[in-house]
């Protein structure tokens, strides 16, 4: 992230070890990522409350809403939402991009690194 300032990040994934490696990478990255969140409804709430650059979700979070629901209700202006997921079902990934997010394949942290800073 040379050049750049650090980005401001919330990351909700229900996976505990998917979110040591995040929070890992994307620290190495020199992001700051202000929050987590395993479901849905928090990932609303954290994103209003910490007001972050970006937003990575992935599209299942075990109960509740999922991440493109979620990218719908957080879309606003300079926020940026990330689709982080294993669940690349064209459906999921059409309704990711209507929401305005950007869909990256789990496990691809090249292309995650390159949408968060756009």
């Amino acid at each position: 992230m040379t050049g750049s300032r650090p980005l401001r990040l919330v990351v909700a994934d229900n996976d505990e070890a998917v979110l040591d490696l995040l929070l890992l990478d994307l620290g190495l990255e020199g992001h700051d990522v202000v929050a987590t969140a395993a479901t849905g409804e928090e990932a609303v709430r954290l994103c209003g409350a910490e007001r972050p650059d970006v937003l990575v979700v992935d599209f299942r979070l075990g109960s509740g809403i999922d991440g493109v629901e979620v990218a719908r209700r957080v879309r606003r202006t300079g926020l940026r939402v990330v689709l982080f997921t294993n669940y690349m079902n064209p459906d999921v990934v059409a309704g990711a991009t209507d929401a305005g997010a950007a869909v990256i394949e789990k496990g691809n942290l090249n292309a995650l690194r390159r949408a968060i800073v756009g």
